[in-house]
């Protein structure tokens, strides 16, 4: 039987599946409005137009550096947290392993863009793009798996168009090899709600009073947040060049 979480609502209290909630969620007016902005970002239209300044691309490696480095230790801190749960803790996992992958592919992108080690670790990021990783990180310590897994579910793809999207510009536009934008590329992910769905009914399989109970308002707000921040991303990364 499918595990099913609480839904609240301003005139009643209902319930659906985790699938339905993902579902709803990405029907809300806050992720059609992130989709919207993202796919009609000046850092994608320049790029597919041939006109973004390499800068722009420089920058957001730079961030990007940052961000991988504050990712790792939330995700981290999540497999160490749910380390009871094999579920969550594998879901967890699997994220930590891709960000150290990141890593590797970020190191030979900004080789191509004639960034050295030096310039990625000496770069001061900018607050406004890194609202993302210290907001997962809140989340890492303070929110719950559902939350989590919901909020990565839904913002995952829509980071996930843009960076193919830019990596198809730099291919196309600014003869980079596709070795060269393989960072960018590997974050165009897919289908991510399967998992999320697990996760989110492992944690409601618990024993009562085991873990929070975790209402749709709660994933709600944690996953507007997170898509809010995505754009607070682009915009930063692209204001600043």
């Amino acid at each position: 039987m499918t595990e099913k979480v609480c839904l609240l609502k301003p005139d009643m209290e209902t319930t659906k599946t985790a699938k339905e909630i993902l579902e709803s969620l990405r029907n809300e007016p806050f992720s059609l409005e992130t989709d919207e902005k993202l796919a009609n970002h000046p850092v994608v239209k320049e790029a597919k137009a041939g006109t973004l300044s390499l800068k722009v691309v420089e920058r957001f490696l730079c961030e990007q550096y940052h961000i991988i480095a504050a990712d790792t230790r939330s995700l981290e801190h999540l497999v160490t947290r749910f380390d009871g749960n094999q579920v969550i803790r594998d879901y967890f996992q699997f994220f930590l392993e891709g960000e150290r992958m990141g890593y590797g592919k970020l190191l030979t992108m900004a080789k191509a863009m004639k960034l050295s080690d030096s310039d990625l670790e000496n770069y001061e990021p900018q607050a406004l793009a890194q609202g993302y990783p210290s907001y997962l990180c809140r989340l890492a310590h303070y929110g719950e798996a559902p939350q989590i897994a919901a909020a990565i579910a839904v913002n995952f793809p829509a980071f996930g168009k843009m960076c193919s999207s830019l990596a198809d510009a730099l291919r196309d536009n600014y003869d980079m090899r596709e070795d060269e934008v393989d960072f960018v590329r590997f974050f165009a992910s897919g289908d991510l709600d399967e998992e999320a769905v697990k996760v989110i009914e492992a944690y409601n399989a618990n024993e009562k009073g085991k873990l929070n109970e975790v209402h749709y308002k709660d994933i709600q707000r944690a996953v507007r947040l997170l898509q809010s921040y995505e754009v607070m991303f682009w915009d930063s990364v692209y204001a600043s060049s």
